[in-house]
């Protein structure tokens, strides 16, 4: 879900896990949105569907504790090389992190594993509670988008309908990049994230990424107030001057 508020479907995990067990090539699986989904569309991991161990995946407590703490894993249960007693590449892993980072911070990791604690060890109860806000959160901001934007009134602009996470993808008829994101900032009060970094192609030279993370529903509706302004009066003015109108 992250950068491009999208996810894969089952069928095309499933394809891709076929192709990497045939072609022989890992799958980095970085699932620190996984726990988002809205309750009925949730999808299994990558890892969870992974019977050729393909996959290595990665997990973060950024999301569901708190961001400060730094402390994530990995499960790569991948074996490295026959002669070296059953060694995995977890393992591998840990001697490279203990290399370049020396450690983890103790007090982080025991904070980390308190929380886990006080939920009997399930990340899904730890997560609950944040997965819910994120949810509210994201369908306040796709409500207010429909609301402000979405009566036919601005041709050319729309946006993507993601199942979870807090990023929605809007499309511009202009041009998106740091110059115009300027001008969003300092006239409008509101910050986006263009999405032309996140492709090596022109794909994403039409769009923003608007995030709804750690807002509450009247920050939002206000935000999507002031985007609908910014709209209005910047991206129409310089779409109707590019077309030569």
């Amino acid at each position: 879900m992250n950068p491009g508020a999208a996810r894969m479907s089952l069928d095309c995990r499933r394809r891709l896990l076929d192709l990497a067990e045939r072609e022989g090539f890992l799958v980095i699986e970085d699932n620190a949105y996984g726990f988002t989904a809205a309750a009925g569309a949730e999808l299994p991991a990558l890892k969870a569907l992974d019977t050729a161990r393909s996959v290595v995946h990665v997990g973060t407590f950024a999301k569901v504790a708190f961001p400060g703490a730094r402390v994530g894993y990995v499960i790569a249960d991948q074996p490295v090389g026959s002669a070296r007693g059953g060694t995995v590449l977890a393992d591998e892993l840990a001697a490279v992190k203990s290399m370049v980072t020396v450690n983890t911070s103790p007090l982080c990791q025991a904070v980390i594993g308190g929380m886990l604690l006080e939920y009997g060890g399930s990340l899904i109860e730890l997560s609950r509670r944040t997965s819910e806000i994120y949810q509210r959160n994201l369908t306040c901001l796709l409500d207010a988008l429909d609301r402000h934007l979405g009566d036919g009134s601005h041709p050319g602009i729309g946006w993507n309908r993601p199942c979870g996470g807090f990023f929605v993808r809007v499309r511009l008829p202009v041009p998106v990049d740091a110059a115009l994101l300027e001008v969003s900032a300092a006239g409008y009060g509101v910050l986006w994230t263009p999405m032309r970094q996140f492709y090596l192609d022109q794909a994403g030279d039409q769009q923003l990424r608007l995030s709804c993370s750690y807002l509450d529903p009247e920050r939002i509706e206000e935000g999507v107030r002031r985007l609908t302004a910014f709209v209005s009066e910047e991206i129409e003015s310089r779409s109707d001057s590019g077309s030569g109108g």
